[in-house]
């Protein structure tokens, strides 16, 4: 059970502290005087406890996946969060302190001030985690979703970034973690209509973007300072970008994936000649060939709704 203190503590205070604030309330309650029994001053040991437990922390994977087959191996499965559920998770730790039944008459009281504590704390967490300011327009207590995604991609990139938006507005996460090497939960503030995975865009990309020709590569072309084209801009052409294609090298005695370069930096020379974007001498240098070549991070969407429940975009040129 992850948490900052021990789960016995945690247990242990929490039975005190209900202990200690039901007895004479509970009294009250059933005594039938009309005094008002003031809400449980829950330690916040005990809160943060629970406002863990509401986001999954600690509770068994077999809960979330009952069947291993559910989750195979390279899949993702996007869920929504039963906040009924979370709340009866929140009932069976409560009830840890819950020796009498003038005790439960005093819980069925304040259940939904707890609730509601716990709702408000549940979207801060990760920003307090990570020490930032929470935002003031972050809603509380709304539909939670997200997703399980088990692949080789969530060990190979331990800075794997995911974003999540809703009509275009960027919703928040209250938890990113892997579960395994091999297993990334993510939960989202909301319901998104497109969710982003996009590599770590701490590290340096190069390489080329696959077409629809299966045998055919492109390299979308940057600006190398010269004409009217600034160095590291994409080119633009039309309403796309400018670019230069190559396919792989065939024949008896050749390996499989290896590029034809010399095509391609004869395409790239070509292209941009007519642009004006070269050198005065027409050729490409090694330096600017390895500028053309830089990839921005790669950029997987899934768009709900879509016909095939995903898209692709490219990292070279248009932002990612």
């Amino acid at each position: 059970m992850r948490s900052w203190k021990p789960r016995s503590e945690l247990h242990t205070s929490l039975a005190a502290a209900l202990m200690s604030q039901t007895k004479p309330a509970a009294a009250s309650l059933t005594s039938g005087t009309n005094a008002a029994a003031a809400p449980p001053d829950l330690p916040a040991a005990v809160i943060a406890w629970l406002v863990q437990l509401t986001l999954l922390y600690g509770v068994p994977f077999e809960y979330l996946v009952a069947d291993s087959r559910l989750l195979p191996t390279e899949s993702l499965r996007f869920f929504y969060v039963d906040r009924n559920w979370l709340d009866r998770l929140v009932d069976g730790a409560l009830s840890v302190g819950t020796g009498s039944s003038r005790e439960n008459v005093f819980n069925e009281q304040f259940y939904e001030s707890v609730y509601s504590e716990i709702d408000r704390q549940q979207v801060q967490f990760r920003f307090n985690l990570r020490r930032r300011a929470v935002p003031n327009d972050t809603p509380a207590a709304g539909t939670f979703s997200g997703f399980l995604f088990r692949s080789v991609i969530v060990s190979t990139w331990p800075g794997l970034e995911v974003q999540g938006f809703l009509k275009n507005k960027l919703l928040s996460i209250v938890r990113q973690d892997r579960l395994s090497p091999g297993v990334m939960l993510v939960i989202f503030n909301g319901v998104p209509d497109t969710v982003n995975m996009i590599e770590p865009s701490e590290g340096l990309h190069m390489g080329v973007v696959d077409t629809d020709d299966p045998a055919t590569v492109k390299v979308v072309l940057r600006g190398l300072g010269y004409g009217n084209f600034p160095a590291g801009i994409p080119i633009s052409e039309g309403s796309g970008f400018l670019s230069a294609t190559t396919q792989y090298r065939s024949g008896t005695g050749q390996p499989a994936g290896v590029l034809n370069i010399g095509a391609l930096v004869g395409d790239m020379q070509s292209k941009m000649r007519t642009k004006g974007a070269i050198a005065p001498d027409g050729k490409i240098t090694p330096g600017a060939f390895g500028i053309e070549l830089v990839l921005g991070a790669g950029l997987q969407a899934f768009t709900r709704g879509a016909p095939d429940c995903a898209k692709i975009s490219g990292g070279n040129g248009d932002g990612h």
